[in-house]
Parts: structure tokens; sequence; C-alpha cells
């Protein structure tokens, strides 16, 4: 009991700090030494890869090292030793041992790269009785020198390449980690690109490759790939960084590094530039990469411009007079670059077809800089639809409601509006004064007047016009206009007043009638003649003429010296038309009495224009209708002859004569006596001829 108390690591929990070797087989005759603390007294428990060996024991009396083997059974691979001792807890090694098979086994080789013929010392197990080595499958051929059963030394085959030592027994084989050989390029593909660019690198023992360096082994201009993947021995996918130069690729492996014989070009590159819109000899900033390979050249949308100011990732150009909306392009000796972006000219219009059209329609506009355009508006309304065709074209939809005026492009280069104008149709609304004489000056409101080529004043021209704006035309009645509309021609349409312009004229119209015969026999013919005269001061437009006919006459015809004259129920209208200044027109009215009497017919005479003495524009004529004067003559037995003729002929002698070939007529001197409608005479019969007739 003194010896134990006198060894304080016996009452320490038990703990591993190290062991050797750190592989070891079943079945093998060395020891594996275990080096710690607390591994005495008590019952030892030590296990490999969870496999307990019943050989292990604690061999120093300190309790600090455990001589153990690989027992049988215990899996393959690494693992934690792990030790308890009686009922204490488990201790458990730092690093894992390798359970390894009975056949080779390899720990470590060295050197771990080099060419053929370089001679590589192996370190491992079960080395005797290897009958076959490869290099990456390239065998040795030289015969193996006698190993050791933990070392072996060969020289690597000719043709050897990147990849595992393969070590063969009748035991096993054992694959160690990559022998490296210094990389090998043959070539890169492609040639030329730009940071970004995928390129694939061929040439052999690229496995394992560490850097990849573009533009030489070293210097300012040489940079790593951005990233870098091995696709095989044979392979590298390479990704060009940013800011990479034109120059030789370096790959750096671990058993040395290969530089190309040719450069990788690296193309310029636009990263951007500013401002994005100007006009001619605007400074355009722009920035990217690779840009001072040689002289550059730069275009906007293929036109050269000036150049100012390069290096590597930035240069200034001047947007050059012939420019137009479109892209900017690098060349240089490297190769180019074109932007997705548009540098924008100040676009313009030059023209459009049609200048007029209705709403809903569609017409063509052409330009410069017309690209992405945002807005097309006519007068300032938007249009209601608008399709840009390219850089010079596009098409734009008439909006409801357009006003004259010009149109407006809006692109990201500007604002463009054109020199010609969109024409609407007019509308008039309104004018005042709302009547004058010619030379008034009239101010017509309403819509699209610009560009009007004509103002009527009842289809007459006026004397002139004046368009002030898109709502306001003034004109000046001309010499002889008449009441009537006005009228607005525009390019856009024509527009039309829905009320007339008054003409302040005043003509002094006057009329006359006569009739003849006087008296006139019953249904015989009797004639009107009026006479329509104008004193002015102006001339009379559109002089009407009426003649009320008595209701006791039957139409026979009217005539007129100057415009037409038509009948119609017992009443004659003349259109005279215009009346001159100092002028007469005569129509003249036939007819036939129907009935016995008085009869009388009235006319009157008008214009458009206020008349200042309208007493004189009626007049009326009383015409005598009489029967015929026929005698009835008869005898009355024995010795009588009545005579008789119609009562209404009062005015009448009744006279006789013996012999009609004479001039000796003379008055009978009967009495007259009116019987119903007649008057009668009773004279005795003298026994001779009489000859009797009625005189006025």
């Amino acid at each position: 009991m003194a010896l134990v108390m006198a060894v304080p690591g016996w009452l320490s929990a038990a703990s591993i700090t190290s062991f050797t070797p750190t592989y070891g087989a079943a079945g093998d005759p060395g020891y594996i030494s275990i080096y710690g603390t607390g591994f005495y007294p008590g019952t030892l428990d030590v296990r490999f890869n969870g496999v307990q060996d019943p050989t292990a024991a604690a061999t120093l009396a300190d309790g600090t090292l455990i001589q153990a083997r690989v027992p049988a059974g215990a899996p393959l691979g690494p693992g934690r030793i792990r030790i308890r001792v009686g009922s204490s807890e488990w201790a458990e090694s730092l690093q894992d041992f390798t359970v390894i098979g009975s056949g080779p086994y390899v720990h470590s080789f060295n050197p771990t790269g080099g060419s053929a013929g370089t001679l590589v010392t192996l370190t491992g197990a079960h080395f005797a009785g290897v009958t076959n080595v490869t290099f990456n499958g390239k065998p040795v051929t030289n015969p193996l020198p006698p190993p050791s059963d933990t070392q072996m030394q060969i020289n690597a085959p000719a043709g050897v390449s990147t990849g595992p030592i393969v070590l063969r027994s009748a035991k096993g084989v054992f694959t160690t980690s990559n022998f490296y050989v210094p990389p090998v390029i043959t070539g890169f593909t492609p040639t030329t690109g730009r940071a970004g660019t995928n390129v694939i690198v061929t040439g052999a023992n690229l496995v394992g490759t560490t850097t990849v360096l573009f533009g030489g082994p070293s210097g300012s201009h040489s940079l790593p790939a951005t990233s870098f993947t091995v696709l095989s021995n044979g392979a590298l996918r390479v990704t060009v960084p940013i800011g990479a130069y034109t120059g030789a690729l370096r790959v750096e492996a671990p058993a040395g590094a290969a530089t190309t014989s040719s450069n990788f070009v690296i193309q310029p590159l636009i990263h951007g530039f500013s401002p994005s819109s100007g006009g001619v000899n605007t400074p355009v900033l722009i920035t990217g990469a690779n840009l001072n390979a040689g002289t550059p050249t730069i275009r906007f949308n293929g036109v050269s411009a000036s150049v100012a100011g390069v290096s590597f990732g930035q240069l200034t150009a001047y947007v050059p007079a012939a420019a137009t909306t479109g892209p900017i392009t690098v060349q240089t000796t490297n190769g180019s670059y074109t932007t997705l972006e548009k540098f924008y000219l100040p676009p313009a219009i030059t023209s459009f077809s049609p200048n007029n059209s209705a709403p809903g329609s569609r017409i063509g506009v052409t330009g410069l800089n017309l690209t992405d355009a945002s807005s097309v508006s006519f007068n300032g309304q938007p249009a209601a639809a608008f399709f840009v065709t390219n850089n010079t074209t596009l098409g734009a939809v008439v909006p409801a409601g357009v006003t004259s005026g010009p149109l407006t492009v809006i692109t990201p280069g500007g604002l463009a509006t054109s020199a010609q104008l969109f024409y609407a149709a007019p509308t008039l609304g309104g004018f005042v004064p709302t009547h004058g004489l010619p030379g008034t000056v009239v101010t017509l409101t309403g819509q699209n007047f610009l560009g009007a080529t004509q103002v009527q004043f009842n289809g007459l021209a006026a004397a002139s016009f004046t368009v002030v704006n898109n709502t306001t035309l003034q004109a000046t009645v001309p010499a002889g206009a008449q009441n009537g509309p006005i009228t607005v021609i525009a390019p856009g349409g024509t527009a039309q007043s829905s009320t007339p312009f008054l003409l302040d004229y005043t003509s002094d119209l006057s009329v006359t009638i006569t009739a003849a015969p006087e008296p006139v026999w019953l249904t015989s013919n009797l004639v009107f003649t009026i006479v329509a005269a104008n004193t002015g001061p102006f001339a009379a437009a559109n002089t009407r003429l009426t003649n009320l006919l008595p209701a006791s006459v039957a139409f026979r015809s009217a005539a007129s010296t100057q415009g037409t004259v038509a009948h119609q129920n017992g009443q004659v209208v003349a259109n005279l038309g215009l009346l001159n200044l100092n002028s007469a027109a005569t129509v003249t009215v036939t007819v036939a009495p129907q009935v016995v009497g008085s009869l009388q017919s009235q006319v009157s005479v008008a214009s458009d224009y206020p008349d200042p003495q309208p007493a004189n524009n009626w007049a009326t004529v009383t015409s005598t209708a009489s029967s015929l004067p026929l005698l009835s003559i008869r005898s009355l037995p024995p010795d009588r002859v009545r005579v008789a003729w119609p009562g209404d002929l009062t005015g009448y002698l009744l006279e006789y004569n013996t012999d009609v070939s004479t001039t000796n007529w003379l008055a009978a001197t009967s009495p007259v006596v009116p019987v119903g409608n007649e008057r009668v005479m009773i004279e005795t019969n003298p026994g001779t001829i009489r000859f009797y007739r009625l005189k006025r």
C-alpha cells in the first residue's frame, strides 16, 4: 500500500498525450506505444476504432506508457484511440490513429513533386512484397529497389504526369495523394476577351493548380484570375479578372509554373459614360478598362469622335458633328466594344405627313434621334398612341380634341418642336360685331384658325384678314358683301357660323302700279304694269315684289325685266335679286276679269336691307270691269222695237242710223228703263231700217 501512495500519477484520471507510430495493422509485430498518465492501476481497456485490444498493458510502474497492438477486426481508417482504467471516464487521443490493412501503406513521400527521374522516398508500412508501382498510371519500368518494410525509394518514370502513386502487392493496393509534375500549357481559347470572359487553358499536369495569372508572371500588370476550375489534368477554366492587361497567362502549381508563349489579348471594355446625352462637341467621360491599347478610336453610333485624356480606365470623347443617337464604340489594337446603352443626341423633327387629319388617324413623323421617344404631343396634347420605327421615323395617332399647332417629341436627348404645324379642323364659335358695313373689322373666335387661307362673308372673300392666334381671327367686311354666314377656310377644313353677319345697308325702294285698259271688258286682258325702283343709298339685295291679285280675275301671265316671277294662289311673287342703286325693274302681270265691277290690285316691295321711307313700298290700283257693249234688239208687235244692253253700262248713249255707210248717227230719244240687269229702250217702229249702236 505504501508503494501505491508513493506514485501520485496513479491517483490521476487517465489521459493520452501522444502515440507512435500513428498507423498500424492487425498482426503487425511491433507495438504501438501510447504515452500519457493515469494508465495504472486498474483494469485497462484500450480501443482502436471501437475495438478493444486485449493485449494492451501498462508497461511502466508510473502509469505513463501503454504498449498495444491493433486488434483483429478493427475497422480500417482513421479514428481516435480511447482508453479507460477501471471504471474511470474514457480518455481519448487528440489525434487520429489510422488502422491500415495488411497491404502496402504510404504515410508520406518526399519530394511531393518532380519530373521524370526524380528520386522519391516513400515512408509507410508493408512495403516488402510490393511488386508494382505506378505514377498516375505510368509504371516504373526499372527494377524496383529492394525495399524495407517501412521505406522505399523510386525514380519517377519517363512520361510521368501529375497524379497519385499506386503500390501493389499480393496483400493489397494503396493509392497516395497526388505526385505533382511541373505544369505545361499547350494552348488557350478564346485568345481574346475582357473581364468576366471564361478561358479554357489546355496542357498537362494542371491538377493542383494554385494560381492563374493574367499579364505575365510578375509586375504591376499581373493579376490573378477571378476564379478558376480544374476540369482535368489537361484543362482549366479560368475567368479573366477586372483590370487585367494584355499579356501572357501563367499557371502556378505545386511542382512549378508554366507561362504561355503568346499573349491573351484583353479587349477594351466600356463600363459607362457621362453624360448620357448631349449635343455636338459635348465632352463625354468614358470609363472602362483596356482603353489605352494603341490609339483608341471612339465612335458615336458609327461616327468617329476626337479623343483626349486616354488612360487604362478612362478617356474623354467629344460628340462629333454628324453623330446620331446610338451606342458608343471603342476600337483599340486589341479589339472593340460597343455599349448596350445609347448616347442620346437632341431630337429634331424635319417633317410629318399629313399635316391635317381627323382624331384617330395616324401620321408619319420624320426627323433625327427619335429613338426611345417617351412622348409625342400635338400642340401640347399627348398623342393617342405613338410608335417609334427607327431613329428617323415614328408614327403618331391624332388625339381626340386636337388643336392646331406644332408637334413635340421628347426623348432622353431632349425635346424637339416642329417648325411645321399640324392643322385641326376649325370651329367658329362667334363673332363681333354681328352687323356692319363693308370695311368693318369683325373679330371671330373659335378654334384652329392657324394657317387659315380664306375668310368669306356669305361666299365673298374678305377684303383682308389676320390670324391673331389659334382661337382669334380678324377679318374686314368686303365691298359688296351680303347678309349671310361667315366661313373660315383652313388647312384642317372649313367652319361656318351658325348665324349670319348682317350688313347695315339701307335701300329706299318704291313701287308703282298701273292698269290698262280702263275700263276693261269682262274676260278681256287687263295688264298691271308694276315698277320697283331703288334710290339708294345702297343696292337692294334680294329684292322681292309681291302682287296680290283681285279674287275676281283669272291669271294669264307674268314677266319681269330681271329675276324670276311665279304665281300661286292669287299672288304673283317676283324675286328681282340685286336691285342696283338708281335702277328699276318692271313686272307685267296679265289677268282677265271674270266679274263685272270694280277690282283692286295691291303690290309691295322689300329687300334684305332696311328702308328709310317704307311708306312708298306699297301701291294700289283700281280698275273697272265692264260687260261687253252688246245690244239685244227684237220687235214688239204691232209696231214697236225693244232695244236692250247690259245694265252696268251707265255711261253709254244709244244711237241709230239708217245707213251704216254714213256717219249720220242720231241719238235715240226714247226713255231708258232699267229692267233686271239690263237697260231697255222701247221705240216705235218707223217702218224703215234702222241700225243701232252704243257710244260712250
